[in-house]
Protein backbone atom coordinates (compact mmCIF):
# COMPACT_ATOMS: atom_id res chain seq x y z
CA UNK A 1 0.00 0.00 0.00
CA UNK A 2 2.83 2.39 0.89
CA UNK A 3 4.51 1.61 -2.43
CA UNK A 4 1.39 2.52 -4.41
CA UNK A 5 0.93 5.66 -2.34
CA UNK A 6 4.50 6.64 -3.14
CA UNK A 7 3.91 6.03 -6.83
CA UNK A 8 0.73 8.13 -6.70
CA UNK A 9 2.58 11.00 -5.02
CA UNK A 10 5.37 10.83 -7.59
CA UNK A 11 2.94 10.86 -10.52
CA UNK A 12 0.98 13.75 -8.98
CA UNK A 13 4.18 15.72 -8.50
CA UNK A 14 5.18 15.09 -12.11
CA UNK A 15 1.80 16.24 -13.42
CA UNK A 16 1.93 19.32 -11.22
CA UNK A 17 5.39 20.14 -12.54
CA UNK A 18 4.08 19.76 -16.12
CA UNK A 19 1.18 22.13 -15.50
CA UNK A 20 3.23 24.80 -13.70
CA UNK A 21 6.40 25.21 -15.75
CA UNK A 22 9.08 27.55 -14.43
CA UNK A 23 10.94 30.01 -16.61
CA UNK A 24 14.17 28.14 -15.95
CA UNK A 25 13.09 25.56 -18.51
CA UNK A 26 13.64 27.17 -21.91
CA UNK A 27 12.80 24.04 -23.88
CA UNK A 28 9.19 25.08 -24.36
CA UNK A 29 8.85 22.91 -27.48
CA UNK A 30 9.55 19.79 -25.40
CA UNK A 31 6.93 20.87 -22.90
CA UNK A 32 4.41 21.39 -25.69
CA UNK A 33 5.20 17.97 -27.13
CA UNK A 34 4.89 16.35 -23.70
CA UNK A 35 1.47 17.87 -22.98
CA UNK A 36 -1.27 15.31 -23.55
CA UNK A 37 -3.92 15.79 -26.24
CA UNK A 38 -6.49 18.27 -24.91
CA UNK A 39 -4.26 19.18 -21.95
CA UNK A 40 -3.40 22.51 -20.35
CA UNK A 41 0.16 23.84 -20.21
CA UNK A 42 0.45 26.63 -17.63
CA UNK A 43 3.60 28.75 -17.83
CA UNK A 44 4.94 30.44 -14.73
CA UNK A 45 6.16 34.03 -14.86
CA UNK A 46 9.37 34.44 -16.81
CA UNK A 47 10.91 34.54 -20.29
CA UNK A 48 11.12 31.84 -22.95
CA UNK A 49 12.95 31.93 -26.26
CA UNK A 50 12.50 29.99 -29.48
CA UNK A 51 10.05 29.20 -32.27
CA UNK A 52 7.36 26.67 -31.54
CA UNK A 53 5.03 24.27 -33.35
CA UNK A 54 1.62 23.14 -32.10
CA UNK A 55 -0.16 20.26 -33.86
CA UNK A 56 -2.55 19.03 -31.19
CA UNK A 57 -5.52 20.12 -29.09
CA UNK A 58 -4.16 22.04 -26.11
CA UNK A 59 -4.25 25.24 -24.08
CA UNK A 60 -1.19 27.34 -23.25
CA UNK A 61 -1.93 29.86 -20.52
CA UNK A 62 0.23 32.26 -18.55
CA UNK A 63 0.37 32.30 -14.77
CA UNK A 64 1.85 35.76 -14.27
CA UNK A 65 3.87 37.81 -16.74
CA UNK A 66 5.14 35.42 -19.41
CA UNK A 67 7.30 36.77 -22.26
CA UNK A 68 8.16 34.63 -25.27
CA UNK A 69 10.76 35.90 -27.73
CA UNK A 70 11.37 34.56 -31.23
CA UNK A 71 14.87 33.37 -32.12
CA UNK A 72 14.38 32.89 -35.89
CA UNK A 73 13.10 35.92 -37.80
CA UNK A 74 12.06 33.90 -40.86
CA UNK A 75 9.85 31.55 -38.82
CA UNK A 76 6.65 32.41 -36.91
CA UNK A 77 7.12 32.52 -33.18
CA UNK A 78 4.12 30.15 -32.88
CA UNK A 79 3.06 27.94 -35.80
CA UNK A 80 -0.26 26.20 -35.18
CA UNK A 81 -1.46 23.78 -37.86
CA UNK A 82 -3.55 20.70 -38.70
CA UNK A 83 -5.29 20.61 -35.35
CA UNK A 84 -8.38 21.70 -33.44
CA UNK A 85 -9.36 23.14 -30.07
CA UNK A 86 -6.23 25.23 -29.49
CA UNK A 87 -5.95 28.22 -27.15
CA UNK A 88 -3.19 30.71 -26.36
CA UNK A 89 -3.98 33.00 -23.42
CA UNK A 90 -2.24 35.75 -21.52
CA UNK A 91 1.14 35.71 -23.29
CA UNK A 92 3.44 38.54 -24.36
CA UNK A 93 5.12 37.74 -27.66
CA UNK A 94 8.11 39.58 -29.12
CA UNK A 95 9.15 38.91 -32.71
CA UNK A 96 10.57 40.91 -35.58
CA UNK A 97 8.79 38.50 -37.93
CA UNK A 98 5.33 36.93 -37.60
CA UNK A 99 4.10 36.29 -34.07
CA UNK A 100 1.41 33.62 -34.74
CA UNK A 101 0.64 31.70 -37.93
CA UNK A 102 -2.40 29.42 -38.05
CA UNK A 103 -3.00 26.84 -40.80
CA UNK A 104 -5.94 24.44 -41.14
CA UNK A 105 -7.18 24.71 -37.58
CA UNK A 106 -10.75 24.29 -36.31
CA UNK A 107 -11.79 25.99 -33.09
CA UNK A 108 -8.95 28.27 -31.99
CA UNK A 109 -8.93 31.02 -29.39
CA UNK A 110 -6.21 33.67 -29.17
CA UNK A 111 -6.94 35.94 -26.22
CA UNK A 112 -5.28 38.46 -23.92
CA UNK A 113 -2.11 38.56 -25.97
CA UNK A 114 0.39 41.41 -26.36
CA UNK A 115 2.44 41.34 -29.56
CA UNK A 116 5.43 43.71 -29.54
CA UNK A 117 7.62 45.01 -32.36
CA UNK A 118 6.22 42.48 -34.81
CA UNK A 119 6.36 42.68 -38.57
CA UNK A 120 3.07 40.73 -38.72
CA UNK A 121 0.86 39.94 -35.75
CA UNK A 122 -1.52 37.04 -36.44
CA UNK A 123 -2.01 35.23 -39.77
CA UNK A 124 -4.83 32.70 -40.19
CA UNK A 125 -5.27 30.44 -43.24
CA UNK A 126 -7.94 27.87 -44.16
CA UNK A 127 -9.42 27.69 -40.68
CA UNK A 128 -12.84 27.65 -39.04
CA UNK A 129 -14.31 28.97 -35.80
CA UNK A 130 -11.56 31.44 -34.94
CA UNK A 131 -11.86 33.85 -32.00
CA UNK A 132 -9.33 36.64 -31.51
CA UNK A 133 -10.07 38.60 -28.35
CA UNK A 134 -8.20 41.32 -26.43
CA UNK A 135 -5.08 41.23 -28.58
CA UNK A 136 -2.71 44.21 -28.74
CA UNK A 137 -0.45 44.48 -31.81
CA UNK A 138 2.30 47.09 -32.10
CA UNK A 139 4.17 47.35 -35.40
CA UNK A 140 7.95 47.34 -35.60
CA UNK A 141 8.38 50.74 -37.23
CA UNK A 142 7.14 54.30 -37.11
CA UNK A 143 5.42 54.00 -40.49
CA UNK A 144 2.89 51.40 -41.74
CA UNK A 145 5.12 50.60 -44.71
CA UNK A 146 7.63 49.10 -42.27
CA UNK A 147 5.13 46.54 -40.97
CA UNK A 148 2.80 43.79 -42.11
CA UNK A 149 -0.80 43.42 -40.98
CA UNK A 150 -1.92 43.35 -37.38
CA UNK A 151 -4.41 40.52 -37.95
CA UNK A 152 -4.78 38.86 -41.36
CA UNK A 153 -7.31 36.13 -42.16
CA UNK A 154 -7.48 34.22 -45.46
CA UNK A 155 -10.00 31.72 -46.88
CA UNK A 156 -11.59 30.98 -43.52
CA UNK A 157 -15.11 30.90 -42.06
CA UNK A 158 -16.86 31.88 -38.84
CA UNK A 159 -14.40 34.43 -37.49
CA UNK A 160 -14.64 36.85 -34.56
CA UNK A 161 -12.13 39.66 -33.96
CA UNK A 162 -13.03 41.73 -30.93
CA UNK A 163 -11.76 44.13 -28.29
CA UNK A 164 -8.30 44.37 -29.84
CA UNK A 165 -5.90 47.25 -30.49
CA UNK A 166 -3.57 47.71 -33.47
CA UNK A 167 -1.04 50.51 -33.83
CA UNK A 168 1.52 51.26 -36.53
CA UNK A 169 0.73 48.28 -38.76
CA UNK A 170 -0.08 48.07 -42.45
CA UNK A 171 -3.73 47.02 -42.09
CA UNK A 172 -5.24 46.61 -38.66
CA UNK A 173 -7.47 43.71 -39.74
CA UNK A 174 -7.00 42.33 -43.25
CA UNK A 175 -9.71 39.96 -44.51
CA UNK A 176 -9.54 38.02 -47.79
CA UNK A 177 -11.80 35.23 -48.99
CA UNK A 178 -13.61 35.01 -45.66
CA UNK A 179 -17.26 34.12 -44.96
CA UNK A 180 -19.12 35.04 -41.78
CA UNK A 181 -16.96 37.42 -39.78
CA UNK A 182 -17.70 39.77 -36.90
CA UNK A 183 -15.30 42.64 -36.16
CA UNK A 184 -16.36 44.47 -33.01
CA UNK A 185 -14.93 46.66 -30.26
CA UNK A 186 -11.52 47.12 -31.89
CA UNK A 187 -9.30 50.19 -32.27
CA UNK A 188 -6.82 50.79 -35.10
CA UNK A 189 -4.62 53.90 -35.19
CA UNK A 190 -1.64 55.17 -37.20
CA UNK A 191 -1.91 52.46 -39.85
CA UNK A 192 -2.70 52.24 -43.55
CA UNK A 193 -6.22 50.75 -43.42
CA UNK A 194 -8.08 50.19 -40.19
CA UNK A 195 -10.07 47.31 -41.71
CA UNK A 196 -9.47 45.93 -45.21
CA UNK A 197 -11.96 43.50 -46.76
CA UNK A 198 -11.46 41.75 -50.11
CA UNK A 199 -13.49 38.97 -51.78
CA UNK A 200 -15.45 38.34 -48.60
CA UNK A 201 -19.12 37.79 -47.69
CA UNK A 202 -21.37 38.38 -44.71
CA UNK A 203 -19.29 40.68 -42.55
CA UNK A 204 -20.47 42.66 -39.52
CA UNK A 205 -18.31 45.63 -38.43
CA UNK A 206 -19.72 47.14 -35.23
CA UNK A 207 -18.54 49.47 -32.45
CA UNK A 208 -14.96 49.90 -33.67
CA UNK A 209 -12.77 52.99 -33.68
CA UNK A 210 -10.61 53.75 -36.71
CA UNK A 211 -8.64 56.97 -36.43
CA UNK A 212 -5.54 58.63 -37.90
CA UNK A 213 -5.08 56.00 -40.59
CA UNK A 214 -4.89 56.54 -44.36
CA UNK A 215 -8.32 54.87 -44.71
CA UNK A 216 -10.52 53.81 -41.84
CA UNK A 217 -12.49 51.08 -43.60
CA UNK A 218 -11.62 49.73 -47.06
CA UNK A 219 -14.14 47.29 -48.58
CA UNK A 220 -13.34 45.93 -52.04
CA UNK A 221 -15.09 43.31 -54.15
CA UNK A 222 -17.14 42.09 -51.21
CA UNK A 223 -20.85 41.42 -50.60
CA UNK A 224 -23.31 41.66 -47.75
CA UNK A 225 -21.39 43.99 -45.45
CA UNK A 226 -22.99 45.60 -42.38
CA UNK A 227 -21.23 48.61 -40.81
CA UNK A 228 -22.81 50.07 -37.66
CA UNK A 229 -21.96 52.37 -34.74
CA UNK A 230 -18.28 52.86 -35.54
CA UNK A 231 -16.21 55.98 -34.88
CA UNK A 232 -14.32 56.64 -38.13
CA UNK A 233 -12.46 59.90 -37.66
CA UNK A 234 -9.39 61.94 -38.62
CA UNK A 235 -8.24 60.13 -41.74
CA UNK A 236 -7.23 63.53 -43.09
CA UNK A 237 -4.02 62.87 -45.02
CA UNK A 238 -3.58 63.47 -48.75
CA UNK A 239 -5.59 60.33 -49.60
CA UNK A 240 -7.48 60.15 -46.32
CA UNK A 241 -10.88 58.42 -46.46
CA UNK A 242 -13.21 57.33 -43.69
CA UNK A 243 -14.93 54.53 -45.63
CA UNK A 244 -14.13 53.40 -49.18
CA UNK A 245 -16.53 51.04 -50.98
CA UNK A 246 -15.16 49.69 -54.27
CA UNK A 247 -16.91 47.20 -56.56
CA UNK A 248 -19.10 46.09 -53.68
CA UNK A 249 -22.75 45.02 -53.46
CA UNK A 250 -25.29 45.09 -50.65
CA UNK A 251 -23.73 47.29 -47.98
CA UNK A 252 -25.49 48.94 -45.05
CA UNK A 253 -23.70 51.79 -43.29
CA UNK A 254 -25.72 52.84 -40.25
CA UNK A 255 -25.36 54.98 -37.11
CA UNK A 256 -21.65 55.69 -37.62
CA UNK A 257 -19.77 58.86 -36.73
CA UNK A 258 -17.68 59.81 -39.77
CA UNK A 259 -15.80 62.96 -38.89
CA UNK A 260 -12.67 64.93 -39.70
CA UNK A 261 -11.71 62.91 -42.78
CA UNK A 262 -10.62 64.27 -46.13
CA UNK A 263 -13.46 62.21 -47.64
CA UNK A 264 -16.00 60.68 -45.28
CA UNK A 265 -17.55 58.02 -47.54
CA UNK A 266 -16.47 57.27 -51.09
CA UNK A 267 -18.55 54.94 -53.27
CA UNK A 268 -16.96 53.56 -56.46
CA UNK A 269 -18.40 51.00 -58.88
CA UNK A 270 -20.81 49.96 -56.17
CA UNK A 271 -24.52 49.05 -55.98
CA UNK A 272 -27.19 48.68 -53.30
CA UNK A 273 -25.57 50.83 -50.63
CA UNK A 274 -27.81 52.11 -47.85
CA UNK A 275 -26.21 54.82 -45.71
CA UNK A 276 -28.67 55.45 -42.89
CA UNK A 277 -28.61 57.67 -39.80
CA UNK A 278 -24.89 58.47 -39.91
CA UNK A 279 -23.25 61.68 -38.75
CA UNK A 280 -20.95 63.28 -41.35
CA UNK A 281 -19.14 66.05 -39.53
CA UNK A 282 -16.27 68.37 -40.49
CA UNK A 283 -15.04 66.32 -43.44
CA UNK A 284 -13.63 68.09 -46.48
CA UNK A 285 -16.06 66.06 -48.58
CA UNK A 286 -18.70 64.08 -46.70
CA UNK A 287 -19.84 61.71 -49.49
CA UNK A 288 -18.38 61.12 -52.95
CA UNK A 289 -19.81 58.73 -55.55
CA UNK A 290 -18.35 57.78 -58.96
CA UNK A 291 -19.19 55.08 -61.51
CA UNK A 292 -21.84 53.65 -59.22
CA UNK A 293 -25.42 52.57 -59.81
CA UNK A 294 -28.38 54.78 -58.91
CA UNK A 295 -29.58 52.16 -56.40
CA UNK A 296 -27.45 53.76 -53.65
CA UNK A 297 -29.42 55.64 -50.98
CA UNK A 298 -28.46 58.18 -48.31
CA UNK A 299 -31.29 58.66 -45.83
CA UNK A 300 -31.71 60.21 -42.36
CA UNK A 301 -28.08 61.23 -42.18
CA UNK A 302 -26.78 64.41 -40.58
CA UNK A 303 -24.33 66.69 -42.43
CA UNK A 304 -22.62 69.25 -40.18
CA UNK A 305 -19.60 71.44 -40.86
CA UNK A 306 -18.43 69.72 -44.02
CA UNK A 307 -16.84 71.80 -46.77
CA UNK A 308 -18.75 69.79 -49.39
CA UNK A 309 -21.65 67.57 -48.36
CA UNK A 310 -21.97 65.49 -51.53
CA UNK A 311 -20.36 65.30 -54.92
CA UNK A 312 -20.86 62.81 -57.72
CA UNK A 313 -20.59 62.17 -61.42
CA UNK A 314 -23.55 62.33 -63.81
CA UNK A 315 -25.25 59.28 -62.25
CA UNK A 316 -25.92 61.07 -58.98
CA UNK A 317 -27.03 59.81 -55.57
CA UNK A 318 -30.44 59.19 -54.03
CA UNK A 319 -30.81 61.65 -51.14
CA UNK A 320 -33.83 61.41 -48.84
CA UNK A 321 -34.73 62.89 -45.46
CA UNK A 322 -31.23 64.04 -44.53
CA UNK A 323 -30.34 67.01 -42.34
CA UNK A 324 -27.99 69.64 -43.83
CA UNK A 325 -26.62 72.49 -41.73
CA UNK A 326 -26.49 74.78 -44.78
CA UNK A 327 -30.12 74.26 -45.78
CA UNK A 328 -31.79 77.65 -46.11
CA UNK A 329 -35.38 76.57 -46.74
CA UNK A 330 -38.30 76.93 -44.33
CA UNK A 331 -40.80 74.55 -42.76
CA UNK A 332 -44.12 76.36 -42.63
CA UNK A 333 -46.28 73.42 -41.55
CA UNK A 334 -43.80 72.34 -38.85
CA UNK A 335 -43.62 68.70 -39.90
CA UNK A 336 -39.82 68.64 -39.67
CA UNK A 337 -39.37 68.50 -43.46
CA UNK A 338 -38.32 71.53 -45.48
CA UNK A 339 -40.84 72.95 -47.92
CA UNK A 340 -38.18 73.37 -50.59
CA UNK A 341 -35.70 70.75 -51.84
CA UNK A 342 -32.06 70.83 -50.82
CA UNK A 343 -29.49 71.03 -53.62
CA UNK A 344 -26.15 69.55 -52.59
CA UNK A 345 -24.31 70.73 -55.71
CA UNK A 346 -21.98 73.64 -54.88
CA UNK A 347 -19.58 74.93 -57.52
CA UNK A 348 -17.30 76.68 -55.05
CA UNK A 349 -17.16 73.63 -52.81
CA UNK A 350 -15.94 71.51 -55.69
CA UNK A 351 -13.21 74.02 -56.49
CA UNK A 352 -12.23 74.28 -52.83
CA UNK A 353 -11.65 70.55 -52.55
CA UNK A 354 -9.34 70.68 -55.58
CA UNK A 355 -7.54 73.84 -54.39
CA UNK A 356 -7.48 73.84 -50.58
CA UNK A 357 -6.30 77.47 -50.46
CA UNK A 358 -9.81 78.50 -51.55
CA UNK A 359 -11.13 77.59 -48.08
CA UNK A 360 -10.00 81.02 -46.81
CA UNK A 361 -12.76 82.59 -48.91
CA UNK A 362 -15.52 80.21 -47.83
CA UNK A 363 -17.71 82.85 -46.13
CA UNK A 364 -16.88 85.80 -48.35
CA UNK A 365 -19.91 87.66 -49.79
CA UNK A 366 -19.16 86.52 -53.33
CA UNK A 367 -18.99 82.84 -52.30
CA UNK A 368 -22.22 83.08 -50.29
CA UNK A 369 -23.91 84.61 -53.35
CA UNK A 370 -22.49 81.86 -55.61
CA UNK A 371 -23.85 79.13 -53.31
CA UNK A 372 -27.29 80.77 -53.33
CA UNK A 373 -27.22 80.91 -57.12
CA UNK A 374 -26.31 77.21 -57.21
CA UNK A 375 -29.31 76.43 -55.02
CA UNK A 376 -31.65 78.40 -57.25
CA UNK A 377 -30.23 77.17 -60.55
CA UNK A 378 -30.33 73.48 -59.63
CA UNK A 379 -33.55 73.40 -57.64
CA UNK A 380 -35.50 71.99 -60.56
CA UNK A 381 -33.25 68.95 -60.89
CA UNK A 382 -34.95 65.72 -59.88
CA UNK A 383 -32.02 63.30 -59.86
CA UNK A 384 -28.60 64.87 -59.35
CA UNK A 385 -27.77 65.56 -55.68
CA UNK A 386 -31.17 66.86 -54.73
CA UNK A 387 -33.00 65.94 -51.52
CA UNK A 388 -36.68 66.60 -52.03
CA UNK A 389 -37.46 66.16 -48.31
CA UNK A 390 -34.62 67.62 -46.21
CA UNK A 391 -35.01 67.44 -42.44
CA UNK A 392 -35.07 70.59 -40.34
CA UNK A 393 -35.49 69.48 -36.73
CA UNK A 394 -32.36 67.54 -35.80
CA UNK A 395 -30.85 68.09 -32.35
CA UNK A 396 -27.31 69.25 -33.08
CA UNK A 397 -26.08 68.74 -29.49
CA UNK A 398 -26.09 64.96 -29.78
CA UNK A 399 -23.27 64.89 -32.32
CA UNK A 400 -19.54 64.61 -31.91
CA UNK A 401 -17.90 67.43 -29.99
CA UNK A 402 -14.75 68.89 -31.48
CA UNK A 403 -11.96 70.24 -29.31
CA UNK A 404 -9.46 72.93 -30.11
CA UNK A 405 -6.14 71.69 -31.47
CA UNK A 406 -3.75 73.71 -29.34
CA UNK A 407 -0.70 72.75 -31.41
CA UNK A 408 -2.26 73.99 -34.64
CA UNK A 409 -3.55 77.10 -32.88
CA UNK A 410 -0.06 77.91 -31.58
CA UNK A 411 1.45 77.51 -35.04
CA UNK A 412 -1.29 79.68 -36.53
CA UNK A 413 -0.74 82.45 -33.97
CA UNK A 414 3.03 82.31 -34.48
CA UNK A 415 2.64 82.59 -38.25
CA UNK A 416 0.19 85.46 -37.83
CA UNK A 417 2.60 87.34 -35.55
CA UNK A 418 5.47 86.71 -37.97
CA UNK A 419 3.40 88.05 -40.88
CA UNK A 420 2.50 91.18 -38.88
CA UNK A 421 6.16 91.79 -38.01
CA UNK A 422 7.21 91.41 -41.65
CA UNK A 423 4.35 93.68 -42.78
CA UNK A 424 5.21 96.35 -40.21
CA UNK A 425 8.87 96.35 -41.15
CA UNK A 426 7.99 96.67 -44.83
CA UNK A 427 5.74 99.66 -44.05
CA UNK A 428 8.40 101.38 -41.92
CA UNK A 429 11.05 100.97 -44.59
Amino acid sequence: MKIWLGVLVAVSSYLLDMSLISANSNDLQSLIDATEEGGVLTLQEGEYKGNFLIQKSMVIIANGHVVITSEQVNEPLFRIEDSQNVSLKGLELISSGTAIKVNRVKNIELSNLVLHRVFSGIEVYDSKNVEINHVSVNGKGHHPSNSGNGIAIFTSTDITVKNSHMNGVQDGVYIEGVKNIIVTGNEVVNSRYGNHFMYSENATIVNNRFTKNVTGLMIMMANEIYVESNDISDQDGFNGTGITLYDTKVVEVQNNTIAGNKIGLTIQKTANVRALSNTFQMNQTAVESTNSENSNLLSNNVFIGNIVNCRTDEIGLNLKNNYYDDYTGIDIDGDGIGDEPYVALQSFGQWMVRKSVYQYYVESPSVVLLNQLDQQANRGSQTLLVDQSPLTNKNIKQYKEWHLNHWQLSIGIALLVLCLIIWRRSVLT
